[in-house]
């Protein structure tokens, strides 16, 4: 039988929410940018004409599957800020997809400094409990 801190180690909250905040700065941004598309919807194609080099070996597919995993990172990120509570997803969106400044998403929020860091800090929780392409967790060894 499984005891609980088996299945469910207990979390280093300060660490998750630092690679929870790294993943949206660093990581996602450039998975939108390496997938062509944007959490807030899909850019339009970019069609040229300008010729292209061959590839060599089977370079083509490693590019798609990269593409095609970068886009799922995007897809998966929309669907775990659509999982947190009402108040995450308000702060998540402001912060990282709009990119607003922290004063102005907090102004945004009505919640003062210290209780709009509390949300910000709960939200990126939240964000790591239900996003399923990677454990953003950290866990306390």
């Amino acid at each position: 039988m499984y005891q609980l801190d088996q299945l469910f180690p207990q979390v280093d909250e300060k660490a998750t929410i630092n690679k929870v905040k790294h993943f949206f700065k660093v990581t996602l941004p450039a998975m939108q940018r390496y997938s062509h598309k944007d959490i807030n919807g899909i850019k339009s194609p970019v069609i040229t004409d300008m010729p292209r080099g061959g590839s060599v070996g089977n370079q083509q597919e490693e590019t798609i599957t990269q593409r095609l995993y970068a886009g799922q990172v995007v897809e998966r990120s929309k669907e775990a800020i659509a999982c947190c509570d009402a108040i995450s997803r308000q702060i998540l969106w402001a912060v990282y997809v709009k990119e607003n400044t922290i004063t102005a998403a907090q102004l945004e929020s009505g919640y003062g400094e210290t209780r709009f860091r509390y949300y910000k800090n709960r939200a990126c929780l939240q964000f790591a409990d239900a996003f399923m392409i990677e454990d953003l967790h950290e866990f306390i060894k």
